[in-house]
């Protein structure tokens, strides 16, 4: 069977023919830049959630049809391509504000926007990744638009994250006797230590971290996640190319933001707040959103731990992901 043939497949198993279904797709404009948005949901009279995807620049909407149509029973689910990201790419220049509070007001905007579309008044919120230091920000700052917010992959720190990622690529790889990831990590010196953060000196040690599992749990690599945007029956090849461009253009202006982001004082939320966690996830590790989670204080909030997933729970365990949902996050969604 060729790409164009599995595609084809996928495309109509992605369909949801039923009366009552919402399947949308819509550029809207988002802080002066056009922002590609999809909604898909087997019912409209589900509540709404939106998926704010990690990179940063690395659309959730591609590699989304592996485990998203479970979800879609049971909620209305958003995704968007943030500016500078995929099919939004073309509204972004050298002069186009990519701050973290920029993505923030965004998503209010995005909200907003479904408000009218939708006719809802709260969105549940689940960030992923990068997409969970903008989530968590929006949950402090502005609780009425949400019923919850879910972290996936959570960021709390950026500093204490590259700490935690080269402690488990350096104990792998000992325990490994792999002498070439070794000398590759030492050549680091102090990681992070005071040395600028280049894009070269994180490759190097997230290659070795990833290598021992840190992105998919007990894999040396990630393929299945990579390659299934080739089958994405919700972007085409030049789509694709996109990913790259934007890519190209966020990470070296949005880099630094994420690198020095903490936000281990921001424990007071008035949102009820639900942690999905990958065991072995040492690419956002879970040590910090451990230690931060016990220190918050919401009207309520849950940790589920996936015990074979990495950062891609939702991919890695997608069945337990969606129980996950429906059990700590949809009750939520009534009230």
């Amino acid at each position: 069977m060729t790409d164009d043939a599995g595609r084809a497949v996928i495309a109509d198993l992605s369909m949801i023919p039923n009366p009552q279904a919402v399947d949308l797709t819509a550029m809207v404009e988002l802080g002066g830049v056009e922002q590609f948005v999809s909604v898909r949901g087997r019912d409209r009279a589900n509540p709404v959630l939106v998926v704010c995807h990690g990179g940063p620049a690395v659309p959730s909407l591609p590699t989304s049809w592996i485990w998203q149509r479970g979800v879609e029973d049971y909620f209305t689910v958003v995704n968007y391509d943030q500016r500078g990201s995929g099919r939004s790419v073309a509204g972004v220049d050298d002069a186009t504000d990519l701050s973290v509070d920029r993505y923030v007001d965004d998503l209010v905007e995005l909200i907003a926007w479904l408000q009218d579309e939708l006719g809802v008044e709260r969105v549940g919120l689940l960030g992923h990744s990068w997409g969970s230091i903008l989530g968590v920000l929006l949950a402090r700052r502005r609780p009425d638009l949400l019923w919850a917010y879910i972290g996936v992959g959570q960021v709390i720190s950026g500093p204490d994250n590259e700490s935690e990622v080269f402690a488990h690529a350096v104990r792998s790889a000992t325990a490994d006797g792999n002498s070439e990831a070794l000398a590759e990590l030492r050549a680091l010196g102090d990681y992070p230590g005071d040395e600028p953060l280049t894009v070269e000196r994180i490759v190097v040690c997230r290659r070795w971290a990833q290598h021992y599992g840190g992105l998919s749990a007990y894999r040396a690599e990630s393929m299945y996640f990579f390659e299934s945007e080739s089958l994405s029956p919700y972007y085409s090849a030049d789509d694709r190319e996109l990913i790259g461009q934007g890519q190209s253009i966020t990470l070296p202006r949005v880099l630094s933001d994420v690198l020095a982001f903490d936000a281990s004082d921001q424990v007071e939320f008035d949102v009820p707040m639900v942690q999905l966690l990958g065991r072995h996830d040492f690419t956002t590790p879970t040590a910090p959103v451990e230690r931060w989670f016990d220190r918050v204080t919401a009207p309520s909030k849950d940790v589920l731990w996936f015990e074979h997933s990495a950062h891609l729970c939702m991919h890695e365990e997608p069945g337990r992901f969606v129980v996950g949902l429906v059990s700590l996050a949809l009750p939520h969604a009534g009230r």
